[in-house]
C-alpha cells in the first residue's frame, strides 16, 4: 500500500546527508503514508524512523548506511554525489 513511500525513504537513508535532509526524508515518508490513507500508521512510522534511524548506531538501516560506519551527519561531497548518480544509472539500466 505504501511500498513506494518506503523505497524513496530507504533510498534517502542509503545516501545519507545532513540532519535536515534526514528530517525532510522522514517527514516525506510520513506525508506519503498519510496520502495513502494511513494517518495513524504514518505517525507511528515517523516515530520509528526518528528513533531507530540514527546515524550514531552501526545498524544496517541507519542514516547514511550506504557509506562505511561512522558516516554521521554531513553533506554529501561532489565525489559522493557522482558515485550516487553512477549507481542510480546502473540500477535503472538493470531494472
Amino acid at each position: 500500500m505504501w511500498l513506494a513511500c518506503c523505497k524513496a525513504h530507504d533510498y534517502a537513508y542509503w545516501q545519507g546527508g545532513t540532519y535536515w535532509q534526514r528530517l525532510e526524508a522522514d517527514k516525506a515518508l510520513q506525508q506519503c503514508v498519510i496520502e495513502a490513507g494511513e494517518t495513524s500508521i504514518a505517525n507511528l512510522m515517523l516515530v520509528g524512523v526518528r528513533f531507530g534511524g540514527s546515524p550514531y548506531t552501526p545498524s544496517t538501516f541507519r542514516w547514511g548506511y550506504g557509506w562505511p560506519y561512522p558516516r554521521l551527519y554531513q553533506a554529501l561531497t561532489a565525489v559522493e554525489i557522482k558515485q550516487i548518480a553512477a549507481l542510480k544509472t546502473v540500477s535503472t539500466q538493470t531494472n
